[in-house]
């Protein structure tokens, strides 16, 4: 794989004007990463911006750095698109046009590549790193970049949140070592990051939990268990959606819960899955059934339906995952 980082190495820096693309409904790991390549890629003195279709979440505008642009800020034509945490159109919507745009196109992701249907010049894939920040570590340090203490709260941010706080089993001994480096950048302190991140929860947002794990639907014994959000809930509490991204580690700690889903509602008649497995169940599968995908512990996709209707299907394939 440090043959991939080294190719894509070269592309970057072969590059003047690089624009960067997080995936839609951004989590740490895709800001956390996008930000710390475009920051460093702008210590080289390129220009380089992260191409945004949406709102920072609150609880990661800590992150953005002033990195990020809108779809019209791209110019007609530039030197290279980077895909970052995400590898197909269908990731970043409302962006499509300015992606295809770049002379060159390139990838970063932790994910297993699907049928992206993007014919890349270069891309690298670690489907065993714990994030994407691993890889965008590496290609830094490939490039020659001292990290400087904006780069390490946006890389050790990216890799905590895809970690669930380093206690996922992706995490590695590559992560750590990653961690523990940034550990010695000066001025470097984790418990501020920390902070930022789990402790600034609004009281709007917790009601909006507590309406939510008040509907909770149980499954094969209490080993599934699956809640949702509706628009019509974000509306009565004055919430967005980022706002309901910790209840699904809500779910997964309960016992003996084993597959923890959130349901999203992304259309009228759609919904968005976010699935978490707590130690053997396969949610990349049942993802995968629906057209989505990710890790064996984290996947997601996207599924037309009423809610009772995607509740009951998916459910079905749910129980099937946990009997396996």
């Amino acid at each position: 794989m440090n043959e991939r980082i080294k190719e894509a190495a070269k592309h970057v820096a072969s590059a003047d004007t690089i624009y960067i693309y997080a995936h839609v409904n951004m989590d740490g790991d895709a800001l956390g990463s996008t930000s710390a390549l475009c920051l460093a890629l702008r210590s080289m003195g390129k220009k380089a911006y992260t191409v945004i279709s949406e709102d920072v979440p609150h609880y990661l505008d800590f992150l953005e750095k002033g990195c990020c642009v809108g779809p019209d800020d791209v110019p007609e034509e530039y030197d290279l698109a980077m895909m970052l945490d995400c590898s197909s159109y269908s990731r970043i919507p409302k962006r499509e046009n300015a992606f295809d745009r770049a002379k060159m196109r390139g990838c970063l992701d932790h994910h297993a590549l699907g049928a992206s249907k993007i014919d890349f010049d270069f891309e690298c894939v670690w489907p065993d790193a714990a994030a994407t920040a691993e890889l965008v570590y590496t290609l830094i340090k490939e490039l020659g970049v001292t990290i400087d203490l904006d780069i390490a709260s946006c890389i050790w941010s990216a890799l905590a949140t895809d970690t669930g706080n380093f206690q996922h089993n992706s995490t590695s001994a590559y992560t750590h070592e990653i961690a523990a480096e940034l550990h010695r950048v000066d001025g470097f302190d984790s418990s501020i990051l920390s902070a930022l991140i789990y402790q600034r929860r609004s009281v709007k947002a917790l009601r909006l939990e507590a309406r939510m794990l008040n509907d909770i639907s149980f499954y094969a014994n209490h080993r599934v268990a699956i809640v949702a959000v509706t628009q019509e809930m974000l509306d009565e509490f004055d919430c967005e959606y980022s706002d309901a991204d910790t209840v699904v580690e809500t779910l997964r700690k309960l016992e003996p819960v084993e597959i923890a889903v959130v349901l999203k509602q992304n259309g009228p008649d759609s919904f968005k899955a976010s699935m978490r497995a707590r130690s053997y169940a396969n949610v990349a599968e049942v993802a995968l059934k629906y057209g989505g995908g990710g890790h064996i512990r984290a996947a997601g996709c996207a599924i037309e339906g009423e809610l009772e209707e995607v509740k009951e299907a998916l459910s079905q394939d749910l129980i099937e995952a946990v009997r396996r």
